[in-house]
């Protein structure tokens, strides 16, 4: 005989009656004679038939989906508010090899063809072939390239020359096996959540046996509730409120705590933050008021909400961004001498490239020299292999004056090999 298998559309332990039944049974199995009126009017029935409601309740709100928890009440979830990135933008591509760069600019700039040309280790000579049937003029073509050479180059890179090509209308088009996509920031289809009221009890109590009710509403039956409603509330709303229990923006834990959460955070993606080092640095100075602590944790969290430009990109400018908010450095004008500045470029010798920091050492930052020893190992831990540091520690004035320099790559070197004196003595290999 074959037996059939009906389908249970609810768990059993879901079940208000069910459980009840089981739990009177285990009552019976363990009192015997002791306990032996099992009725409604029983205190000790009513007190278990008061769990059992907890229970069935705490199942049936467990029972949503995770995007509801984390939805808002009009049941969008925001990801950025919570620092959630789907795989499509942490697992872009990004070019790396000269195919790589030539598929790209192709791509993004809408063009024939884009030849990359290995001058040096590090250095590019780029021609470009515009589309044929294409009207926009070699300075717009010239300036929308080196806007995404400086969003999407490698650390420690450079294009030496661009040549657009015009007399060959009907260029020889690349053939690649893979295609090759990046999406800056593609917005897949993420979940959405639904808009749910989870301090509602009345879809459960509506549910229980009408024995209990006698035709009255369910708001009467929530008296009968009462003893246990209010502990339940609790835990309910700590539910509802489960977006924020772990948001980087609001601190709803001590701070111990929320810094071990934004830690494991930064821990999926292979991050480490330098805490001594920051907290060295934002030593607690009662004139600006500064608490290093926090200080600390905002720079986390600007860090998580960053992450994609950060972690992705590998670039210059967003090496220099990643440092600054790793560090809890200011980006504003108001206070040039706290800015890092530095200077990306290859400047070949015996085989390595060099990233040329200018910093002004009388900064609140570097005013020590435990500060700027911690800095510089920071910096050079944070560097590709290939890469060496110079750190260049001056005054504030000299430092603006690098900054006006570094305009143009003549002036900058100009200014590099006129402060030679201001060389940190150690060297970062």
């Amino acid at each position: 005989m074959i037996k059939q298998l009906k389908k249970i559309t609810e768990p059993q332990e879901l079940d208000y009656e069910t459980l009840r039944l089981e739990s009177i049974r285990l009552v019976q199995k363990l009192c015997g004679n002791v306990w032996t009126d099992f009725n409604p009017h029983d205190p000790g029935i009513t007190i278990l038939e008061q769990i059992i409601f907890a229970l069935t309740d705490l199942g049936y709100k467990s029972g949503f989906d995770i995007e509801t928890f984390l939805s808002q009440a009009e049941g969008n979830i925001d990801y950025a508010h919570e620092a959630l990135y789907t795989r499509e933008q942490i697992m872009q591509q990004f070019p790396v090899t000269v195919k790589d760069y030539e598929r790209f600019f192709e791509t993004k700039l809408g063009v024939d063809r884009v030849d990359f040309h290995v001058d040096a280790p590090g250095i590019y000579s780029v021609r470009l072939w515009p589309a044929m049937n294409s009207t926009e003029s070699k300075e717009s073509l010239l300036k929308r390239f080196a806007s995404l050479w400086g969003d999407w180059r490698c650390l420690g890179e450079k294009v030496a020359d661009v040549t657009i090509e015009t007399e060959n209308a009907d260029p020889i088009r690349h053939q690649y096996d893979i295609t090759f996509k990046i999406e800056e920031m593609a917005t897949p289809d993420i979940p959405k959540g639904v808009s749910c009221n989870f301090l509602d009890f009345f879809p459960l109590i509506e549910q229980f046996p009408s024995i209990y009710r006698y035709g009255r509403s369910a708001t009467e039956l929530k008296k009968y509730l009462e003893p246990i409603e209010h502990i339940f509330m609790i835990f309910l709303q700590a539910m509802q409120d489960f977006a924020d229990m772990f948001s980087i923006r609001a601190l709803k834990t001590d701070l111990k705590h929320y810094n071990q959460i934004l830690n494991q955070m930064l821990a999926m993606y292979g991050v480490e933050f330098p805490d001594a080092l920051f907290l060295l640095m934002h030593e607690a100075d009662e004139a600006n008021e500064r608490v290093p602590y926090h200080n600390l944790l905002r720079a986390k969290v600007r860090y998580l909400r960053h992450l994609p430009e950060l972690h992705l990109h590998r670039c210059g400018k967003w090496w220099k961004r990643r440092i600054e908010i790793m560090l809890g450095i200011g980006t504003s004008s108001e206070n040039l001498s706290s800015q890092m500045h530095a200077l990306d470029g290859i400047f070949i010798e015996n085989g390595f490239g060099k990233i040329f920091v200018v910093w002004s050492k009388e900064s609140p930052f570097t005013d020590t020299a435990e500060k700027r020893d911690g800095i510089e190992r920071f910096i050079r831990d944070e560097l590709p292999a290939h890469l060496v540091p110079v750190f260049y520690w001056v005054s504030p004035e000299e430092s603006l004056a690098f900054l006006q320099s570094a305009e143009s790559t003549q002036t900058a070197q100009e200014w590099l090999k006129e402060h030679e004196n201001y060389v940190s003595g150690a060297l970062w290999l």
